[in-house]
């Protein structure tokens, strides 16, 4: 049976994910005038109350089939919107490689690659560092979700 701790976990880091994302896109918005971005502070707490229900109904649940169910459910949903969508495309492609493109190869290659107006220059400390702390939050619950999956021992209940 998964341990409670896990669930927690995986809501803890989950939802360091979204809060972050939800912050970066607003504090976008505003500093670059983009209003689009604000979409994503919307649907971030949005998926985080689903999310949260599926890790309630799965825990609470656990041991039968519709606790595993739950669980499986919430399992996917963070590694497919927290992890891919947000760590891996936004955390990973849309800013560390930009970062990393912008600081070895010049401005104007990074400009090539990333063009705007979907993608902001590093310009601005704090947009940056929270836009790059996307990737290593979404690992984080990436571990945190696939732990949820895994087969556990009686002992570790």
């Amino acid at each position: 049976m998964v341990p409670v701790r896990a669930y927690r976990f995986a809501g803890f880091s989950t939802f360091a994910v979204l809060a972050t994302t939800a912050f970066h896109h607003a504090y976008g918005a505003i500093v670059y005038d983009t209003p689009w971005r604000l979409h994503v502070a919307v649907i971030a707490p949005i998926l985080a109350l689903a999310i949260a229900r599926a890790l309630y109904l799965g825990g609470s649940r656990r041991g039968t089939r519709s606790g595993l169910w739950w669980t499986r459910i919430a399992a996917a949903m963070i590694l497919v919107f927290p992890v891919g969508l947000i760590g891996l495309v936004e955390g990973g492609y849309n800013h560390v490689i930009k970062n990393l493109v912008y600081f070895l190869s010049g401005p104007q290659a990074a400009r090539a690659l990333f063009p705007p107006p979907a993608y902001e220059m590093p310009d601005n400390f704090l947009f940056e560092i929270t836009g790059n702390a996307q990737l290593p939050l979404a690992l984080a619950a990436a571990y945190c979700a696939m732990a949820l999956l895994r087969p556990w021992n009686r002992r570790g209940t």
